[in-house]
């Protein structure tokens, strides 16, 4: 893979044919996606480091179908980030490297979420994916931790080997799913893929839309935080005392376990590589055995 540097002059270079002159580059994240705004136009570059490394022809099709998602979900009515419209969104290639052009919408300080507000948000989603039309990966995020499970598969770490072993059982249970049982999904609705714009809360980072199992968008919303904070944290409380909301505790259950396991193994995966955060990671693998055993009792 090219250089972060290397990367930034090409992405600079793809600007300036486009007509963008006097860029200030500034490196927002660096983790999975390479994300720089090119300041001081209202543009962000994201660029898929990662997953052009693994397969380039794949990415071209997972990006441009990222800005089709995004665009429908507009369309639908849910506050989507949107894809510029200053210059040609994309996909553009690197030498091998995709990435493509967003709009940059300053942060802005908002009153925290309400479990109620975050819940409508999600199911606002949710509801807005189903109508997608463009054909969707089955299980497309699933097969992904399965490469990151992979790579850890010859890491030493007894608790490492535990996960796996149950990500093995989980796996198991994920593909005897009937197929016609799965739902689109947006793949990847946590917390930080919403965004705080002076519109308010926008989704954000539409490249792991698949077919996945029921609630699973809700079960990635609350996962980190029911992790960290157990059962008592307020949004995964009030899912579950809410039976308009989780009419099916077993299958709840039962997408919160592969979330979670999903969140762990792949941050797990990326920190080693030197893509992430080992501090984060290593805590979440900390937790996730007692965790998951709580899922298991009470859901």
């Amino acid at each position: 893979m090219l250089h972060k540097d290397k990367l930034i002059a090409q992405v600079l270079l793809t600007a300036k044919k486009a007509g963008l002159l006097d860029i200030t580059p500034i490196v927002l994240s660096d983790g999975g996606n390479l994300i720089i705004h090119l300041s001081p136009h209202p543009i962000v570059a994201r660029i898929a480091t990662v997953i052009s490394e693994e397969n380039p022809d794949k990415t071209n099709k997972l990006l441009d179908r990222e800005l089709r998602v995004a665009w429908h979900l507009h369309n639908k009515g849910v506050p989507v980030l949107l894809p510029t419209d200053l210059i040609d969104a994309g996909p553009h290639e690197v030498d091998g490297i995709w990435m493509t052009f967003w709009n940059y919408i300053s942060p802005t300080q908002l009153q925290p979420l309400t479990p109620r507000e975050a819940v409508q948000l999600v199911n606002m989603l949710s509801v807005a994916m189903k109508s997608f039309s463009d054909e969707l990966p089955l299980l497309g995020i699933w097969d992904r931790v399965c490469r990151s499970a992979i790579g850890l598969s010859k890491n030493s770490d007894s608790r490492i080997k535990s996960l796996l072993e149950m990500f093995q059982r989980v796996d198991w249970q994920m593909r005897m799913i009937e197929p016609k049982l799965m739902i689109p999904a947006h793949g990847d609705a946590h917390a930080r893929n919403l965004f705080p714009s002076p519109e308010g809360w926008v989704w954000m980072d539409f490249e792991d839309v698949s077919l996945m199992p029921a609630y699973w968008d809700l079960a990635s919303f609350v996962s980190n935080f029911a992790l960290f904070k157990g059962f008592q944290e307020p949004i995964l409380r009030y899912m579950l005392d809410h039976t308009d909301i989780v009419t099916d505790p077993k299958a709840f259950g039962f997408a919160l376990t592969s979330r979670t396991l999903m969140s762990v193994i792949g941050n797990l995966d990326l920190a080693l590589k030197g893509h992430g955060d080992l501090a984060f990671a290593t805590r979440q693998l900390e937790l996730v055995e007692d965790f998951l055993f709580q899922v298991h009792l009470i859901v």
